[in-house]
Protein backbone atom coordinates (compact mmCIF):
# COMPACT_ATOMS: atom_id res chain seq x y z
CA UNK A 1 0.00 0.00 0.00
CA UNK A 2 2.89 2.37 0.70
CA UNK A 3 4.02 1.96 -2.91
CA UNK A 4 0.51 2.82 -4.14
CA UNK A 5 0.52 5.97 -2.03
CA UNK A 6 3.85 6.98 -3.54
CA UNK A 7 2.37 6.55 -7.01
CA UNK A 8 -0.57 8.75 -5.98
CA UNK A 9 1.92 11.36 -4.76
CA UNK A 10 3.69 11.36 -8.12
CA UNK A 11 0.58 11.29 -10.29
CA UNK A 12 -1.11 14.15 -8.45
CA UNK A 13 2.10 16.19 -8.69
CA UNK A 14 2.05 15.58 -12.45
CA UNK A 15 -1.60 16.68 -12.55
CA UNK A 16 -0.81 19.94 -10.74
CA UNK A 17 1.89 20.81 -13.27
CA UNK A 18 -0.46 20.14 -16.17
CA UNK A 19 -3.26 22.19 -14.58
CA UNK A 20 -1.01 25.19 -13.93
CA UNK A 21 0.26 25.36 -17.50
CA UNK A 22 -3.20 24.78 -18.95
CA UNK A 23 -4.79 27.53 -16.88
CA UNK A 24 -1.93 29.96 -17.43
CA UNK A 25 -1.57 29.43 -21.17
CA UNK A 26 -5.20 28.92 -22.11
CA UNK A 27 -7.30 30.66 -19.46
CA UNK A 28 -5.96 34.18 -19.30
CA UNK A 29 -2.73 33.90 -17.31
CA UNK A 30 -4.21 32.29 -14.18
CA UNK A 31 -2.48 29.70 -11.99
CA UNK A 32 -5.05 27.20 -10.77
CA UNK A 33 -2.90 25.38 -8.20
CA UNK A 34 0.02 27.66 -7.27
CA UNK A 35 -1.87 30.18 -5.17
CA UNK A 36 1.21 32.16 -4.11
CA UNK A 37 1.92 32.97 -7.75
CA UNK A 38 -1.76 33.50 -8.44
CA UNK A 39 -2.09 36.07 -5.64
CA UNK A 40 0.95 37.90 -7.04
CA UNK A 41 -0.62 37.86 -10.51
CA UNK A 42 -3.87 39.16 -9.03
CA UNK A 43 -1.97 42.15 -7.66
CA UNK A 44 -0.35 42.70 -11.06
CA UNK A 45 -3.66 42.53 -12.92
CA UNK A 46 -5.36 44.92 -10.50
CA UNK A 47 -2.39 47.27 -10.68
CA UNK A 48 -2.52 47.51 -14.46
CA UNK A 49 -6.32 47.68 -14.49
CA UNK A 50 -6.82 44.38 -16.33
CA UNK A 51 -10.29 43.53 -15.08
CA UNK A 52 -10.82 40.25 -16.95
CA UNK A 53 -7.48 38.76 -15.88
CA UNK A 54 -7.96 39.97 -12.30
CA UNK A 55 -11.39 38.36 -12.18
CA UNK A 56 -9.95 35.05 -13.38
CA UNK A 57 -7.26 35.10 -10.67
CA UNK A 58 -9.85 36.03 -8.04
CA UNK A 59 -12.12 33.19 -9.17
CA UNK A 60 -9.19 30.77 -8.92
CA UNK A 61 -8.33 31.97 -5.41
CA UNK A 62 -11.91 31.69 -4.13
CA UNK A 63 -12.43 28.28 -5.77
CA UNK A 64 -9.15 26.96 -4.37
CA UNK A 65 -10.15 28.08 -0.87
CA UNK A 66 -13.57 26.47 -1.29
CA UNK A 67 -12.03 23.21 -2.53
CA UNK A 68 -9.54 23.14 0.33
CA UNK A 69 -12.25 23.79 2.91
CA UNK A 70 -14.51 21.14 1.39
CA UNK A 71 -11.65 18.64 1.32
CA UNK A 72 -10.69 19.31 4.92
CA UNK A 73 -14.31 18.91 5.99
CA UNK A 74 -14.79 15.69 4.01
CA UNK A 75 -11.61 14.14 5.42
CA UNK A 76 -12.62 14.78 9.03
CA UNK A 77 -13.02 11.62 11.11
CA UNK A 78 -12.35 9.37 8.12
CA UNK A 79 -9.70 6.69 7.89
CA UNK A 80 -6.72 7.65 5.72
CA UNK A 81 -7.51 5.45 2.73
CA UNK A 82 -11.22 6.24 2.80
CA UNK A 83 -10.48 9.97 2.86
CA UNK A 84 -7.95 9.77 0.01
CA UNK A 85 -10.29 7.74 -2.20
CA UNK A 86 -13.17 10.13 -1.57
CA UNK A 87 -11.07 13.22 -2.25
CA UNK A 88 -9.54 11.79 -5.42
CA UNK A 89 -12.98 10.77 -6.69
CA UNK A 90 -14.32 14.27 -6.05
CA UNK A 91 -11.26 15.83 -7.69
CA UNK A 92 -11.68 13.59 -10.72
CA UNK A 93 -15.32 14.66 -11.08
CA UNK A 94 -14.28 18.33 -11.04
CA UNK A 95 -11.48 17.79 -13.57
CA UNK A 96 -13.73 15.82 -15.91
CA UNK A 97 -16.39 18.54 -15.61
CA UNK A 98 -13.78 21.15 -16.50
CA UNK A 99 -12.63 19.12 -19.51
CA UNK A 100 -16.18 18.60 -20.76
CA UNK A 101 -17.03 22.29 -20.36
CA UNK A 102 -13.78 23.13 -22.14
CA UNK A 103 -14.79 21.01 -25.13
CA UNK A 104 -18.43 22.09 -25.23
CA UNK A 105 -17.63 25.80 -25.15
CA UNK A 106 -14.84 25.69 -27.71
CA UNK A 107 -11.83 25.98 -25.40
CA UNK A 108 -12.76 29.32 -23.77
CA UNK A 109 -10.04 31.88 -23.14
CA UNK A 110 -12.09 34.41 -21.19
CA UNK A 111 -15.60 35.29 -20.10
CA UNK A 112 -18.01 33.31 -17.97
CA UNK A 113 -17.17 29.97 -19.55
CA UNK A 114 -13.46 30.49 -19.01
CA UNK A 115 -14.02 31.52 -15.40
CA UNK A 116 -16.19 28.44 -14.87
CA UNK A 117 -13.38 26.19 -16.11
CA UNK A 118 -10.92 28.04 -13.85
CA UNK A 119 -13.25 27.52 -10.88
CA UNK A 120 -13.49 23.78 -11.55
CA UNK A 121 -9.72 23.37 -11.94
CA UNK A 122 -8.84 25.47 -8.89
CA UNK A 123 -11.38 23.75 -6.64
CA UNK A 124 -9.96 20.40 -7.78
CA UNK A 125 -6.50 21.59 -6.78
CA UNK A 126 -7.89 22.68 -3.42
CA UNK A 127 -9.07 19.14 -2.86
CA UNK A 128 -5.71 17.83 -4.01
CA UNK A 129 -3.75 19.73 -1.39
CA UNK A 130 -5.81 17.90 1.24
CA UNK A 131 -4.97 14.65 -0.56
CA UNK A 132 -1.30 15.57 -0.10
CA UNK A 133 -1.84 16.06 3.62
CA UNK A 134 -3.66 12.77 3.91
CA UNK A 135 -0.87 10.96 2.06
CA UNK A 136 1.53 12.39 4.65
CA UNK A 137 4.61 11.39 2.65
CA UNK A 138 7.78 13.42 3.15
CA UNK A 139 5.90 16.70 3.55
CA UNK A 140 5.07 16.97 -0.16
CA UNK A 141 1.77 18.88 -0.66
CA UNK A 142 1.51 17.91 -4.39
CA UNK A 143 0.38 21.45 -5.27
CA UNK A 144 2.93 24.04 -4.10
CA UNK A 145 6.56 23.06 -4.52
CA UNK A 146 8.56 25.97 -3.11
CA UNK A 147 8.83 24.28 0.28
CA UNK A 148 9.67 20.98 -1.42
CA UNK A 149 12.51 22.61 -3.37
CA UNK A 150 13.74 24.24 -0.15
CA UNK A 151 13.78 20.87 1.60
CA UNK A 152 15.76 19.32 -1.25
CA UNK A 153 18.36 22.10 -1.29
CA UNK A 154 18.81 22.13 2.49
CA UNK A 155 19.02 18.33 2.57
CA UNK A 156 21.72 18.26 -0.10
CA UNK A 157 23.60 21.08 1.63
CA UNK A 158 23.56 19.25 4.96
CA UNK A 159 24.71 16.01 3.32
CA UNK A 160 27.64 17.77 1.66
CA UNK A 161 28.54 19.58 4.87
CA UNK A 162 28.57 16.27 6.75
CA UNK A 163 30.72 14.62 4.11
CA UNK A 164 28.09 12.03 3.22
CA UNK A 165 26.17 11.42 0.02
CA UNK A 166 23.26 9.20 0.86
CA UNK A 167 19.86 10.29 -0.39
CA UNK A 168 17.16 9.68 2.26
CA UNK A 169 13.81 8.23 1.24
CA UNK A 170 12.06 11.53 2.01
CA UNK A 171 14.37 13.42 -0.32
CA UNK A 172 13.88 10.87 -3.08
CA UNK A 173 10.12 11.39 -2.85
CA UNK A 174 10.53 15.16 -2.84
CA UNK A 175 12.80 15.09 -5.88
CA UNK A 176 10.48 12.68 -7.72
CA UNK A 177 7.44 14.85 -6.99
CA UNK A 178 9.16 18.01 -8.18
CA UNK A 179 10.36 16.28 -11.35
CA UNK A 180 6.87 14.92 -12.04
CA UNK A 181 5.35 18.37 -11.52
CA UNK A 182 7.79 19.62 -14.16
CA UNK A 183 6.89 16.68 -16.43
CA UNK A 184 3.21 17.55 -16.15
CA UNK A 185 4.00 21.16 -17.02
CA UNK A 186 6.20 20.06 -19.92
CA UNK A 187 3.58 17.69 -21.33
CA UNK A 188 0.95 20.43 -21.10
CA UNK A 189 3.34 22.89 -22.71
CA UNK A 190 3.86 20.56 -25.65
CA UNK A 191 0.10 20.20 -26.09
CA UNK A 192 -0.34 23.98 -25.85
CA UNK A 193 2.19 24.38 -28.67
CA UNK A 194 0.36 21.69 -30.67
CA UNK A 195 -2.95 23.50 -30.03
CA UNK A 196 -4.81 20.30 -29.15
CA UNK A 197 -7.90 20.21 -26.91
CA UNK A 198 -6.52 17.00 -25.36
CA UNK A 199 -4.54 19.19 -22.98
CA UNK A 200 -7.43 19.18 -20.49
CA UNK A 201 -7.32 15.42 -20.22
CA UNK A 202 -3.74 15.24 -18.91
CA UNK A 203 -4.71 15.90 -15.28
CA UNK A 204 -7.86 13.80 -15.72
CA UNK A 205 -5.76 10.82 -16.78
CA UNK A 206 -3.22 11.27 -13.97
CA UNK A 207 -5.80 11.56 -11.19
CA UNK A 208 -7.89 8.76 -12.73
CA UNK A 209 -4.92 6.38 -12.67
CA UNK A 210 -4.17 7.39 -9.08
CA UNK A 211 -7.72 6.59 -8.03
CA UNK A 212 -7.71 3.25 -9.85
CA UNK A 213 -4.48 2.27 -8.08
CA UNK A 214 -6.10 2.80 -4.69
CA UNK A 215 -9.39 1.14 -5.59
CA UNK A 216 -7.84 -1.92 -7.22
Amino acid sequence: MRRALEWVLGLTSFAAGAVDITSFAKLGGVLASAMTGNVALLGLYIGRDSAAAALGSLVALIAFIAGTAAGAWAARQRAQMSAIRLLLAAELVLLVSGAVLWLLTGQPHAGMNGDAVIALLASAMGLQIIVGRQLNLSGVPTVVFTSTLTNIVTGVTEALANGTWRIPVDMKRQIASLVLYFCGALAAGILVYAATPAIMFLPVAAVGVALVLLVV
